[in-house]
């Protein structure tokens, strides 16, 4: 029982530290904030090279890792036109590699190309939200329904959601998530004094439910390859991966909506 609580106080001191960070972070904006989550994004690669090719080093991060320095030059410099022409880029190297070597399968380009779409080219919508009123709107939506969604299932929870998948997940405790983060959202858009509630209430429960959906997908990933964590990075969290796998789903989510629909 000692060592569970030492756990947990663990988990909150860290949980809270690294929520700090990130709120001044964001606040800052800027090039500090550009640079905080390009170094994210280099973490989460490693984690996830390791876990698929057990290298964090190897050519296919490294594609990756080039990816995403291709993307911070082009959001930090003039060349903001460019992001069509790094994409175009990146898959044909991916497609040169697996013509021209012999080692590598479909398989193997696959799995480099699903690292770059999940990390590099998600996370790069958290730079594209920098010095955004609505970038907190991400924050909201990902940790809110995380944090109801514990405590509702943990209080509420009988039927499971996706026991293959995730086991400790609940339906009572995903519509307590997405209710929840629901709330959050409608009282930031009040206190910006947007009052399109309609689009909001469609906002907020469809980017929740991305939320969820990027938790299922980190948790399919840690089952098929038989892991508990990405890292260790964050003690009483696991890895990068751990912390923002919601994140990287909710980030394109918000950006698309605010720029279509607001």
């Amino acid at each position: 029982m000692a060592i569970r609580r030492c756990d947990m106080g663990l988990r909150l001191l860290t949980g809270f530290t690294g929520g700090a960070f990130i709120a001044v972070v964001t606040y800052l904006g800027g090039s500090i904030y550009d640079f905080v989550y390009f170094g994210i994004t280099c973490i989460a690669i490693y984690e996830l090279s390791k876990v698929f090719f057990d290298n964090g080093f190897g050519f296919g991060a490294i594609v990756n890792y080039m990816f995403a320095i291709a993307l911070f030059i082009e959001k930090v410099t003039e060349y903001q036109h460019f992001f069509d022409f790094f994409l175009f880029l990146y898959i044909s190297v991916n497609f040169l590699i697996f013509v021209f070597n012999k080692k590598v399968s479909v398989k193997k380009v696959s799995e480099i190309i699903f690292i770059g779409t999940y990390v590099v080219f998600f996370m790069y919508h958290m730079m594209l939200m920098n010095n955004s009123k609505y970038v907190w709107l991400i924050y909201i939506i990902a940790f809110g329904s995380d944090t109801f969604a514990y405590f509702t299932g943990k209080f509420f929870g009988k039927n499971k959601l996706y026991p293959e998948v995730s086991p400790n997940k609940t339906v009572e405790g995903a519509i307590g998530g997405i209710i929840g983060s629901t709330i959050l959202s409608l009282i930031y858009f009040n206190y910006l004094s947007i009052n399109k509630y309609f689009y909001i209430i469609i906002f907020s429960v469809s980017t929740s439910v991305f939320s969820i959906v990027g938790d299922l997908t980190a948790s399919k990933i840690k089952r098929e390859f038989g892991i508990k964590d990405f890292g260790y990075l964050l003690p009483g969290h696991g890895g990068i991966m751990d912390r923002f796998d919601s994140v990287l789903f909710v980030a394109p989510a918000v950006y698309y909506f605010i720029s279509i629909f607001l």
